[in-house]
């Protein structure tokens, strides 16, 4: 008998991963990537890259999400991402949404609807939040509320190194990863991951 494989994501560490750890059964096998966008493709996740090579190894038989949009935020991603993981005959089964992908390892016609619809829907959900982000902090410059950090304001470096998205960094660049492929995977910018490296040596 296969193992099953359990996919949870959380953008931030401070975002409550409870409600999909709470899904686990018993004798499936846990990936977890905390802190990495939705934006990141797949395959550049660490335990969403661990999970497809386990795949490919024919070590998984399914694929179990909470929701379809813990496979991305992008609709080509995620349909592509599909497409790989349906090259091994694995189906994936989301469990809010109670869709299957493939029966008998055939592709359900249906669940394929749903996944493109539920796929796009992510996407609009994040650009409209992320817009309403952005027309907040600009209504709160011009309304003088928002004034961002103060100019010269300094931060204790034992303060920043402490903060999770930091450590995350510190974890990668002691692992000799590269400034680029990990401002991807953590999706902050380079020059937040050259601070990290600066703090670090300094």
């Amino acid at each position: 008998m296969g193992t099953t494989a359990y996919y949870m994501r959380t953008s931030h560490y401070l975002q409550n991963i409870g409600t999909q750890v709470d899904k686990i059964e018993e004798g499936w096998k846990v990936y977890k990537d905390e802190g990495i966008s939705g934006r990141v493709s797949f395959e550049h996740r660490p335990d969403g890259r661990k999970l497809l090579e386990d795949i490919q190894k024919g070590k998984i038989t399914e694929v179990v999400v909470l929701r379809i949009d813990r496979l991305g935020r992008d609709t080509t991603d995620i349909l592509n991402t599909i497409r790989t993981i349906h090259q091994f005959k694995v189906p994936i089964t989301s469990k809010n949404e109670g869709i299957t992908t493939l029966v008998d390892g055939k592709e359900n016609p249906m669940s394929n609807l749903l996944v493109n619809i539920l796929s796009s829907l992510s996407e609009y959900q994040y650009h409209q939040t992320r817009e309403k982000t952005l027309d907040g902090i600009l209504r709160g410059k011009l309304e003088g509320k928002y004034k961002g950090r103060k100019s010269g304001s300094t931060e204790p470096v034992e303060k920043f190194l402490s903060k999770p998205k930091v450590k995350k960094v510190k974890m990668m660049l002691e692992q000799g990863m590269g400034i680029r492929t990990i401002s991807t995977i953590v999706d902050c910018s380079t020059n937040f991951v050259y601070k990290v490296k600066e703090k670090l040596v300094a």
